[in-house]
């Protein structure tokens, strides 16, 4: 029997393994549209796409882990069926759940698993990856000027740069300051870097020239090796880092600090988004738990499985789209967040009872099977049929 269970632990663990990078990889290219917009927008590099896009992906492992595992396990269940090897194991002696044991084993591996991502990888993750959405909307060399092209962000202030190097270093600035229409400046650099302040923005400018025209229409030059240009009026922005519910850890979701801001006004969100992260988990166990009810036990099929495999398979992601549902609805009375337990608990409580059970013979079935037998039997030797338990 640990043959067997061996057997069926390398027919399903590997096809998890897949099944979860192939998903994962399909849901991270959606995933990349949303980033790939914020980047193109910001004119970000190719690196901070990819790490935005990478820092998504503990959140997109625990959605798909449970349904991976679920996937395979009908897939490793199927194909024992259809080579009659789960027949076999029946024929000497193996109980459901020593037939199914390597399968539970495999979705006990991937709570665990799943229950590493939600509760320290996936927080850690968000807030490394807020923290670098909130620099690319922040980066003032990107909001300030577009290489090669005159830009007005704002009113009568008008400026250009050439290029704009690594580290966002403007190259070849002109700057044409008419805010104050009594003293209109233009400024010229080499080089020019933005810098954030606790009032919005500087311009700090190396090697150029301060420009004014004069009162008696003169123009006034002066050179400069370091400038420093206040934009304070016209850029601020809120450099704080703001965190959701996903980007908390569960203590900090479940325990939440009194002071905080955002837990006034979202306690109810907190305590769904806490509990959500306990019991999704639950997930891989309860829906191998259906895929053993569905395929292990019953009679073999000859014409194969499809049948069970839809009806499970579609059961399966109806129960996941509740689990969902109910994280959701709890958001609004946290009543609900019971229902979040309830559902893959039930499932894995009735799952057990019903692979406990011992399997009953249909007497009339039988009989009806065993009639057809002795009369088929008798024709073929011409003598009265007699029943099979007086012949022995």
């Amino acid at each position: 029997m640990p043959l067997l269970q061996r057997y069926l632990w390398t027919q399903a663990f590997w096809p998890t393994v897949m099944t979860l990078a192939a998903l994962t990889l399909l849901a991270l290219l959606t995933q990349s549209l949303q980033t790939l917009d914020l980047i193109v927008e910001n004119r970000q590099s190719a690196l901070t796409f990819l790490k935005i896009t990478g820092l998504a992906l503990p959140q997109l492992i625990g959605i798909i882990l449970p349904l991976a595992a679920f996937m395979a396990a009908l897939y490793a269940l199927n194909r024992m069926n259809g080579d009659s090897e789960i027949i076999v194991a029946k024929a000497a002696g193996a109980s459901p759940w020593q037939i199914g044991s390597p399968l539970i084993r495999l979705g006990i591996l991937a709570l665990v698993v799943h229950l590493l991502i939600t509760l320290f990888i996936q927080p850690s993750a968000f807030r490394e990856m807020r923290a670098e959405i909130l620099e690319v909307r922040t980066d003032l060399a990107s909001q300030l000027v577009q290489a090669g092209e005159f830009v007005s962000p704002t009113r009568n202030l008008t400026l250009y740069a050439r290029n704009i190097g690594v580290g966002g270093e403007l190259q070849d600035v002109l700057i044409h300051d008419a805010r104050d229409p009594e003293d209109v400046i233009t400024h010229t650099a080499k080089t020019g870097v933005v810098q954030r302040t606790p009032a919005g923005a500087a311009l700090l400018l190396s090697d150029g020239t301060v420009q004014q025209q004069l009162p008696d229409g003169s123009l006034d030059v002066i050179q400069f090796k370091n400038y420093r240009l206040d934009l304070s009026d016209a850029f601020a922005f809120d450099t704080r880092l703001r965190l959701k519910p996903s980007d908390l850890y569960l203590h900090e979701l479940l325990r939440p600090d009194p002071r905080n801001f955002i837990y006034g006004t979202q306690k109810q969100e907190f305590g769904a988004e806490g509990h959500s992260r306990l019991a999704a988990p639950l997930y891989n166990v309860a829906l191998i738990m259906l895929a053993l009810c569905f395929m292990v036990r019953g009679e073999h099929q000859r014409l194969g499985y499809s049948r069970r495999i839809i009806i499970c398979a579609a059961l399966g992601f109806i129960l996941r789209i509740l689990g969902f549902a109910a994280a959701s609805a709890a958001e609004a009375d946290t009543a609900l967040n019971a229902v979040q337990y309830a559902i893959p608990g039930l499932i894995i409580l009735l799952g057990g009872v019903y692979l406990s059970r011992r399997g009953r013979v249909r007497k009339r079935g039988s009989r009806r099977r065993i009639a057809a037998y002795e009369a088929g039997l008798a024709a073929m030797t011409g003598s009265k049929a007699q029943p099979l338990d007086a012949a022995y």
